[in-house]
């Protein structure tokens, strides 16, 4: 099985560039996608039930931006779950317009797939917007794993984890924060090793012990036109 998860950018490019970002994400046949900055009409394939965080306002000016300007009109989605299978229970996130969190059935067992965004506005407003966002990010973290044994956490992280490429919400010192918040509670960071890489999926460590992992990316070297973001892939088969 496949899960992947993508910045797409509010879909703001040429209707060449949206064409092709549609034909490899289809290409990719992922069971399961994290859209991040997506749109409500962007379809991938008939295949996949899609889940939404809550659509941000475009009739009032929403976190210092006017998106209904900014997009045209277009409806804005933070985050978003495409899957092949069909939501069994959505649970509750600390923020319903930029996190996401389903259950879902597969293979006999109970995947909880959390989709998320830390930093929507990337450098700026750290300290009052991209905190609160990790924030609720390690809140529902800790929420999620009680009664939720095989988790994936994806989405745009803002954060790489290889420290020499100082890509992260400095401010907030967002690459530590994480690994902390992570290795407390045993957390598999399956992407950190990827160079120029903000987006991620972070799994469980239950799920970790039940799977063998290969990562790979899709849409690279600036093909998103949106440095340094990129399609992050983990293929994964369950034991017996």
């Amino acid at each position: 099985m496949k899960i992947a998860t993508i910045n797409i950018d509010w879909f703001k490019k040429s209707k060449e560039l949206q064409k092709r970002i549609q034909e490899e994400i289809k290409e990719q046949a992922v069971d399961f996608l994290i859209v991040n900055e997506n749109i409500d009409n962007v379809s991938f394939t008939d295949d996949y039930f899609m889940y939404h965080s809550k659509s941000i306002p475009t009739n009032e000016i929403f976190q210092y931006l006017d998106y209904g300007m900014y997009l045209k009109g277009k409806t804005p989605i933070r985050t978003s779950i495409y899957s092949k299978y069909q939501s069994i229970e959505q649970l509750t996130t600390m923020d319903s317009y930029t996190s996401i969190c389903h259950k879902f059935r597969v293979e006999d067992k109970i995947i909880t797939i959390y989709g998320t965004i830390i930093g929507t506005w990337g450098i700026k407003f750290q300290e009052e917007i991209a905190r609160k966002e990790l924030d609720n990010f390690k809140t529902d973290i800790q929420k999620i794993l009680i009664d939720n044994e095989n988790v994936f956490f994806a989405g745009d992280f803002n954060t790489s984890f290889i420290e020499k490429e100082k890509r992260q919400l400095a401010s907030i010192n967002s690459r530590n924060e994480i690994i902390k918040m992570t290795d407390k509670f045993q957390i598999f960071r399956a992407t950190e090793k990827l160079e120029h890489c903000i987006d991620h999926i972070f799994m469980s460590d239950r799920l970790k012990n039940t799977v063998i992992s290969k990562t790979t990316t899709f849409l690279g070297e600036d093909s998103l036109k949106d440095n340094p973001h990129k399609g992050i892939c983990v293929e994964f088969n369950f034991l017996k």
